[in-house]
């Protein structure tokens, strides 16, 4: 089954390094021959910038995209990123080209939205087409920030918790954005994940009442009627009595899952809309380093799986080095994907990061996430947990 490319390997067998790439190809030895042709992405971006590319000093294999660091005569570096995947090989298994399409304009439509909100640092964005020359595979052309991403195994314990603060900057300057209400209108639907409504009958709005609607209709749209298909369709599940009972009692439990908003002002709503960037982490972002060590976010990208969110659900998840540091469920710093063989000594390290991270992110975000995660929901948690007949916070 078709995935995507295998990443190519040097004639004596060894893994491709990514170096020097134009050479190769003038010379006729690319290494990526036989699976797409080099060629024709050099010449669609000296086409469409109106430059010619010197030089590919290096190639580099994401989880679903390469990037290409290009230089050119006439205008400062580019990174080019180009899907690993082509919809037309034979046994293609992913999404097809009309839901690529869509998916491409959204990010685009994002990288121009956040272009002028300089505290976001979202890549700049120089072109990015359906592809006509490389078809079947989204590309997006971008100017190159300073910096790299693998950096956080060679910074200091200092420089760390530098890079921390900045994420965390970042990511509440992000929370705090407010984008244009037109905007959420064109794309909220489109964003959420399978199963949903095929449309929306009520208008998109910061409100808990929109909220209850759209968790009902998607509720519906995953659970229909008896005999009815029930998750994916390689699953060959339908509906059945089970699967109705449980439908009933999670459309009942609506307006208990869903607090009641008692914001004075619009912006400190737990409704209000939020772009949610979908994978937060120093692996998306380029960071420049000083002579002394010191770290400094210049650029954050890879926005393919962004969406919007009521802020209720805004997530301060980030991706640093070996974990994830999150809030957990009961509002604290916590810690996951922690790595095999961590020692006592690496789990109090990846405390401490969680611990500033999630601090800084909520600093940062001033009084509404502290809001949304100790204030709030924890008064509305215990009311819920009360009418269920449940004792307060001593029950655990």
């Amino acid at each position: 089954m078709y995935y995507g490319d295998d990443w190519p390997s040097m004639p004596d067998g060894t893994p491709y390094d990514g170096k020097n790439l134009l050479e190769l190809v003038r010379s006729g030895k690319s290494l990526f021959d036989g699976v797409w042709d080099v060629k024709l992405l050099i010449q669609e971006i000296e086409e469409k910038l109106k430059t010619q590319i010197t030089g590919i000093p290096a190639v580099h294999k994401g989880s679903n995209n390469y990037g290409f660091h290009i230089t050119s005569t006439s205008r400062p570096d580019i990174v080019a990123r180009l899907a690993q995947d082509d919809v037309n090989m034979p046994e293609f298994d992913s999404f097809p080209l009309e839901v690529q399409v869509r998916e491409v304009h959204f990010e685009m439509a994002v990288y121009n939205l956040l272009r002028s909100e300089p505290a976001i640092l979202a890549s700049r964005l120089l072109y990015g087409p359906i592809p006509h020359d490389i078809t079947g595979r989204r590309l997006l052309v971008f100017e190159k920030a300073d910096g790299v991403s693998n950096v956080w195994e060679d910074l200091t314990a200092n420089g760390k918790l530098h890079l921390l603060r900045q994420l965390a900057n970042i990511h509440a300057a992000l929370f705090r954005y407010d984008h244009p209400q037109d905007f959420a209108a064109q794309n909220l639907l489109e964003r959420l994940f399978k199963f949903k409504p095929n449309s929306l009958s009520m208008p998109v709005a910061p409100t808990r009442k929109f909220w209850m609607y759209l968790l009902e209709s998607k509720i519906k749209a995953t659970i229909q009627n008896e005999g009815d298909m029930i998750g994916w369709e390689d699953d060959n599940e339908t509906v059945g009595p089970i699967a109705l009972a449980a439908k009933e009692s999670l459309l009942r439990a609506i307006p208990y899952i869903l607090p009641v908003d008692k914001a004075t002002v619009p912006e400190e709503s737990l409704y209000r809309l939020v772009l949610e960037h979908g994978d937060f982490g120093i692996h998306n972002t380029a960071i420049a380093v000083d002579d002394d060590g010191k770290p400094q976010v210049t650029s954050l990208f890879d926005w393919e799986t962004s969406c919007i969110w009521p802020a209720l659900l805004s997530d301060p998840l980030v991706a640093a080095g070996p974990v994830d540091l999150i809030v957990g469920e009961d509002g604290q710093p916590a810690v996951t994907r922690l790595p095999e063989g961590a020692t006592q000594v690496d789990l109090d390290t990846y405390a401490a990061w969680a611990r500033h991270y999630i601090q800084t992110v909520i600093r940062a975000g001033k009084d509404f996430r502290h809001l949304c995660f100790f204030g709030k929901l924890g008064e509305w948690a215990e009311n819920l947990m009360q009418a269920h007949g449940v004792i307060g916070s001593s029950a655990h």
